[in-house]
């Protein structure tokens, strides 16, 4: 589910000279010293420090599977293979085993099966679902085999939709709650640790098979921030002349991947401020860099071999949900910039 994320990625302009430099120094140029000839203006390079973008993603969604580790209240499923254990054994394997160890009935009328689970080592964070699967198998003779996946909260029990299957071919299905069926909200870690899962069977032919039974609990593994927020701080690029260079640059910062943006945001505002620039004697002392004008430009007079940093000091933003399940195919939330520094 979480597509591409939290890479920062930054392109430094190679022009002219296939290194990582934002300009090649020109050799007709009269400010060229013969031992500068032929090399660079200026460099650009990434920053150490970069803005921490996957602090604007909304929560990370994780998975804990939960497999039967005892009987349940109810096990009145026909028969199990083999007859030796109990019934929560024969369907509580990782790896489904199929007709090595399995329960199973003739019965018409759905028979049941009810298993503890084992309780949560996560214990934190919003769960989104409860999931129950089930692996079962009707018989050669074209029977059907029919099952629903079962919980019991609060001593109640609520089952899935019926799914059937004809043949003795073991297929997966599954049934989820996003709330408690019970209580009508989201599930608790408590009521996780309480909960039962299980099978209703029932076949119409020989027999119906049932190998393989489990949960699985989605949950958020942190709180998600705000719709709208601050954008995160940090240095991108320090920009370091020639050291036979002293006169004046342009510094331009590009956004390059604003169609993926805009599938996430819907607004992004980067303040960015380059030290000793002229800008940043001015009021404000930044230039933003947004969806909507894509290119940030600075001037440093008289440059004189000195590194100079270009960073984000702030900025707002909005995402289009707080949920990324909502956000359009191929977004991102990670900027990428690109940084070309010219003779002014």
């Amino acid at each position: 589910m979480r597509q591409k994320f939290l890479i920062i990625s930054i392109m430094v302009a190679l022009l002219l000279c296939g290194g990582a430099f934002a300009y090649a120094w020109s050799t007709a140029s009269t400010e060229i010293g013969a031992a500068a000839s032929g090399g660079n203006l200026a460099t650009a390079e990434a920053a150490l420090d970069q803005p921490d973008w996957e602090s604007v993603l909304p929560a990370t969604v994780a998975v804990e599977t939960l497999r039967p580790n005892a009987a349940g209240d109810i096990t009145d499923i026909f028969k199990q293979f083999p007859n030796s254990g109990e019934h929560w054994d024969k369907v509580a394997e990782a790896e489904a085993d199929d007709f090595s160890t399995y329960v199973y009935t003739n019965k018409t009328d759905y028979e049941r099966d009810l298993y503890n689970i084992a309780d949560s080592s996560v214990g934190t964070g919003t769960i989104n679902r409860v999931t129950v699967y089930f692996r079962f198998s009707g018989e050669d003779d074209g029977g059907v085999g029919y099952a629903k996946a079962l919980v019991k909260t609060y001593g109640a029990i609520y089952q899935g939709s019926e799914e059937t299957q004809i043949g003795k071919t073991f297929d997966t299905r599954s049934y989820e709650w996003t709330t408690n069926p019970n209580t009508g909200v989201a599930w608790t870690w408590t009521e996780i640790n309480a909960l039962q899962i299980g099978i209703d069977l029932k076949i119409s032919g020989k027999y119906a098979y049932c190998t393989q039974v489990y949960a699985e609990v989605e949950y958020e593994t942190g709180a998600a921030p705000e719709i709208r927020g601050e954008v995160p701080t940090g240095d991108l690029f320090l920009i370091t002349p020639n050291a036979n260079y002293t006169g004046d640059l342009l510094v331009k910062v590009y956004l390059t991947n604003v169609d993926a943006l805009k599938k996430a945001y819907v607004y992004l505002n980067i303040k960015l401020y380059l030290e000793d620039s002229a800008e940043a004697s001015q009021t404000p002392s930044y230039q933003l860099l947004s969806l909507d004008n894509g290119v940030a430009t600075f001037n440093l007079d008289n440059y004189a071999g000195v590194t100079k940093t270009l960073s984000v000091i702030g900025g707002s933003y909005s995402v289009i949900s707080d949920n990324f399940y909502d956000w359009a195919q191929g977004w991102s939330v990670t900027p990428e910039f690109y940084c070309r520094v010219t003779q002014r």
